[in-house]
């Protein structure tokens, strides 16, 4: 009898060792910090009566759209169009690439339209055809 339960202590460390191990990986996994956020900054933009978050990474553009914010201004930004809410623009299933977000004085009319009644309606054109996204009368109304 004494054979057999030395051969059973034997086959259970290797597996006590291996869950203590993932134990402790994960303790150490839940106490570190999270990651920091990405880099850039997040906006609630008003288009028609309509809103959608747009974020930006360039920090020229960051200051443009909060210079837009403080001085209310109404006019373009835009940027190319991709699919998924990009993790800031729920409930959309649209995102305007971060990298390309741009502020102008003027854009073509082709991309111009409201979030939801226009772009959310009919994602496939716009994401597939027209591939941007540049509403005209856009209002940055806050920093996310």
């Amino acid at each position: 009898m004494s054979g057999t339960s030395g051969t059973s202590d034997r086959r259970r460390r290797p597996l006590l060792l291996t869950m203590t191990v993932a134990t402790v990986m994960l303790l150490a996994a839940a106490c570190a910090p999270p990651p920091p956020p990405p880099p850039g900054a997040t906006y609630r933009v008003g288009v028609a009566g309509e809103t959608f978050a747009l974020r930006a990474t360039n920090p020229a553009v960051i200051a443009q759209l909060d210079a837009a914010l403080a001085s209310g201004r109404v006019g373009v930004l835009g940027g190319e169009l991709l699919r998924g809410n990009g993790g800031f623009n729920a409930p959309h299933q649209w995102h305007i690439d971060p990298a390309t977000v741009y502020v102008a004085d003027v854009a073509t009319e082709v991309c111009d339209g409201r979030p939801f009644s226009e772009v959310s309606s009919d994602i496939d054109y716009w994401v597939d055809v027209l591939g941007s996204y540049c509403p005209w009368a856009a209002r940055v109304t806050a920093r996310l």
